[in-house]
């Protein structure tokens, strides 16, 4: 290939991001977790937190307007990227929903890839499906208690997967933070260190999460 048609193509590709950039926006999510209060606190130490969020849909009142086309986002949440979505540049929405963990059908679907992917380790076996999110880390009192939390389960009553809606609008970006420590705290109290398969008690967990999961505006950042 010559060199001008090289540069004709360059340049035509270059117009053509311009034009698509032109035509959409960005739905920005940065993620954060209580875990700045726990580090000022020699008592605990997290070694690991991961998490599965999913199924994230964008309405305008009730009616459904934008739906993320990828299964589900395996999230480190001690280091984080943000989530961003691109729609239509025009798009109007008032409200967010997503689930933390990973819904049945796709649970059961086989081997999956991407962040789905098994070899990922979030994973059990089709009887159990997904780990919706693992938290590890070390209790320092007199003697050092490790802890582990795996929370998953889809099946029935043991079906842990969580569905968080809140207030957003375009043009805006947005924090979510996932507070753990109430999660911590009642599994402390109750000197449960452990959990490693689908429960009640994972149930309640997801749960306690879920209520203590938050969105808030950026500040300063609105182009409306």
């Amino acid at each position: 290939m010559c060199i001008k048609k090289l540069i004709l193509l360059i340049v035509i590709a270059f117009s053509m991001q311009g034009t698509i950039s032109a035509q959409t926006q960005q739905s920005t999510f940065f993620l954060q977790t209580d875990f700045d209060e726990l580090f000022m606190n020699d008592s605990f130490k997290i070694s690991k937190c991961v998490i599965y969020l999913s199924n994230f849909k964008f309405y305008n009142q009730s009616q459904l307007v934008f739906e993320d086309k990828a299964k589900a986002h395996l999230i480190d949440l001690i280091d984080p990227s943000p989530l961003q979505f691109t729609m239509p540049k025009n798009q109007v929405y008032n409200r967010v929903s997503f689930n933390i963990g990973v819904d049945s059908s796709t649970s059961v679907a086989g081997i999956l890839t991407g962040d789905l992917d098994p070899r990922k380790g979030m994973y059990w076996a089709w009887q159990s499906g997904y780990i919706n999110f693992k938290l590890e880390g070390i209790l320092n009192t007199k003697v050092q208690q490790p802890f582990q939390y795996h929370i998953g389960g889809y099946a029935g009553k043991l079906n842990a997967i969580q569905t968080n809606t809140f207030e957003v609008y375009p043009n805006n970006k947005y924090i979510l933070t996932f507070k753990f420590m109430p999660m911590l705290k009642n599994c402390f109290a109750k000197e449960q260190f452990e959990i490693m398969s689908p429960q009640l008690k994972a149930v309640q967990l997801a749960k306690l999460l879920s209520e203590n999961t938050t969105c808030t505006k950026v500040q300063n950042l609105s182009n409306e």
